[in-house]
């Protein structure tokens, strides 16, 4: 449960399946709100559930929340620590356990609430390194097992070696035997595990993902490093299958998946989120872009956010058409398509799902230093139909709400941008893009060809959309039309069933773009 949306339904549903008198509450609440899902959930319903229980249960009830610590920001975090917090203090039979490494917020979290709370720090713990031999013990018996190593092994020397520099980190030892169980070289990858001084913390932690690294890939990869990278700064958002990374690090499908393998101690397939990669822990992440991490493998964080946007972009100009998924008709509200979900998952790749929502965030997140790949792949997006079909992207996904401030913040972005004169159309058209009803954000949204002939143009077949013909009685509260590309945002006064603009409008047979609000 990385994403935080996730805890809270997931608590609510194992609470409905050990507590008859909660699940009644639940399931009353879903027969009145038929359109309640875990995404529009908003964290007060559990409290509320919480405080209208009609009895309480016989015994306390815990929710036990592992690994806090690696779960989505820092303000999400501390929203649903308020949540959990809040709904045990109204409820003295619901206890919450929480284990995490001592983060900041966190720890200040704790600091200045007024629940009553318990903090136990494990480190402290005198049966911790009696828990961690026994663990490290089972753990290599059962790689001894697999490969037919006579026992007892390791030898106690390397295995008091292998205690020491794990220094009461269980995480330490399951890395250890996650890389054993894919090594046929045993000793030589333990005796690497086990060299270097006894470190605290997370740095002998960091030297066993060196070793583990230096042994499977080639230092100063190129294509390793941008996976890597595409892989961590994608991860606060969405985790990514082994396609849709290889396509935006620009690689191939089988060298990630290869890669995948290799390092299958470190990262591994998220069955859950449909194979998406994941590292095996936050340290992981904290490694790679720390200096600890041998420069050859190393992720420069603002540099990799630059590589993803201009990948984000090229990404939309390659993939975004007109009318994506085919819809019969483009007068039709999302709720009135019945295979919407379908026609999204066989039309628009996840790659292009993924560009699409999150583009404008790794843009900005950039230094801008004159790249004119960045202003080149921008200028292109933003002069073409391109921010229409994107636009019509987010309102069949849901996401209509994202597209305002998306634009804005590239506004701001590129208004402190130092960039070359070149660069300077493609600012003025973001700020059309401003100019874009609010409505367009806030509505459905839709692109279609407005024809005055009743045959359908030859030309039409470049939109990969049929022609419809205007209605009189259905009314549109919104038109705007693009006969060029240099009015592709400018308002028209085309109204349903009529055009003021004359057939000049209309030579290439195309007749006219125009968008609609549902």
């Amino acid at each position: 449960m990385s994403d935080l949306r996730n805890i809270l339904p997931s608590l609510i549903n194992a609470l409905a399946g050990s507590f008859p008198p909660f699940r009644s509450l639940v399931a009353n609440r879903l027969r009145n709100d038929r359109n309640l899902t875990s995404k529009s959930m908003k964290p007060s319903l559990f409290l509320e559930f919480i405080r209208n229980v009609p009895r309480h249960p016989k015994r306390p009830l815990v929710f036990v929340i592992d690994a806090l610590d690696e779960c989505d920001n820092i303000r999400s975090r501390l929203g649903i620590l308020k949540v959990l917090t809040d709904a045990a203090a109204q409820a003295p039979w619901l206890k919450v356990i929480i284990t995490c490494r001592p983060e900041a917020d966190i720890q200040r979290f704790f600091d200045s609430t007024q629940s009553l709370h318990l903090r136990y720090d494990l480190a402290t713990d005198r049966d911790a390194g009696a828990d961690l031999r026994a663990f490290a013990q089972r753990q290599f018996d059962s790689v001894a097992s697999k490969w037919y190593i006579t026992t007892p092994w390791p030898d106690e020397t390397l295995f008091n070696d292998i205690i020491s520099r794990a220094n009461g980190l269980f995480i330490f030892i399951k890395t250890v035997v996650l890389g054993l169980q894919h090594c046929r070289n045993h000793t030589v990858l333990l005796k690497a595990a086990s060299e270097g001084s006894d470190g605290a913390g997370l740095n002998s932690l960091f030297r066993l993902y060196s070793s583990i690294l230096q042994l499977r890939i080639d230092p100063g990869d190129a294509e390793f490093q941008r996976v890597i990278g595409v892989l961590l700064i994608t991860a606060p958002y969405h985790s990514l299958s082994e396609e849709t990374l290889a396509e935006l690090a620009g690689v191939t499908t089988n060298l990630v998946k290869t890669w995948m393998d290799d390092l299958s101690s470190l990262l591994y397939r998220d069955n859950g989120t449909k194979g998406g990669i994941r590292v095996r822990h936050q340290s992981i992440s904290d490694f790679f872009t720390s200096n600890d991490c041998p420069p050859g493998y190393r992720v420069n964080v603002r540099d990799a956010h630059a590589q993803l946007a201009i990948a984000c972009l090229k990404t939309m100009v390659r993939r975004l058409r007109f009318n994506i998924c085919m819809l019969q008709d483009s007068r039709l509200a999302n709720a009135d398509v019945e295979d919407l979900q379908s026609r999204i998952n066989q039309n628009i790749p996840d790659s292009l799902q993924y560009s699409s929502l999150y583009w404008s965030d790794h843009l900005c997140f950039t230094n801008d230093e004159d790249d004119p790949c960045v202003w080149g792949v921008l200028k292109e997006f933003f002069e073409g139909l391109y921010p229409l079909f994107w636009i019509e992207v987010l309102s069949v996904m849901g996401m209509i709400p994202t597209g305002a401030p998306s634009l804005r913040s590239v506004i701001s972005w590129a208004k402190v941008s130092t960039a070359p004169a070149f660069s300077r159309f493609t600012f003025k058209n973001v700020l059309i893009c401003r100019r874009i009803p609010n409505q367009t954000f806030s509505r459905e949204f839709r692109t279609y060809v407005n024809s005055l002939s009743p045959s359908t143009p030859p030309s039409l077949s470049a939109l990969h959309t049929p022609t419809y013909q205007q209605v009189p009685s259905y009314h549109h509260s919104h038109l705007y039309r693009a006969p060029s590309a240099d009015g592709l945002l400018k308002p028209s006064r085309c109204k349903a069933g009529n055009c003021c603009h004359g057939q000049r409008h209309h030579r290439n047979g195309l007749g006219t773009l125009t968008q609609s609000f549902a």
